[in-house]
């Protein structure tokens, strides 16, 4: 009776540890099947060497302060506001997931940096 307890703890033990395994081997997949981010469109770049894209949406509190303080602290950037709900593909094509998602975009349209939330935008700005 013991050694019958002690084989199916076991058993229950390896199969727990081997789910895990292939779980995390299909997270790692899943995360390396992610495509890096599309290049911002040139007519949102307009020429600058640096944009702030700010991705919003009508109920959005804080994209405005946001686009604000990027504008305040980075004067010579290009900032510009994207409603998300007006540009679903483009939104999707950056996977935009709630506002204010922010990217920071050089001239040739390459994302330099990806910040979600007004707290991550703050961070960012006070770090420079």
């Amino acid at each position: 009776m013991f050694l019958a307890r002690g084989t199916v703890v076991i058993v229950v033990l390896f199969a727990v540890a081997f789910a895990g395994r292939l779980y995390r081997a299909w997270r790692s997949g899943l995360q390396a099947d992610r495509p890096a981010h599309p290049l911002v469109p040139a007519s949102l770049l307009a020429g600058a060497a640096r944009t702030w894209v700010v991705f919003t949406s009508p109920y959005c509190a804080t994209c405005g302060p946001v686009a604000d303080r990027l504008q305040l602290s980075d004067p010579s950037a290009r900032v510009v506001k994207v409603d998300a709900t007006r540009e679903p593909h483009l939104a999707g094509a950056f996977s935009v997931r709630s506002a204010p998602t922010v990217l920071l975009a050089d001239a040739a349209g390459n994302v330099t940096a990806r910040l979600v939330g007004a707290e991550a935008v703050e961070a960012y700005v006070a770090a420079r």
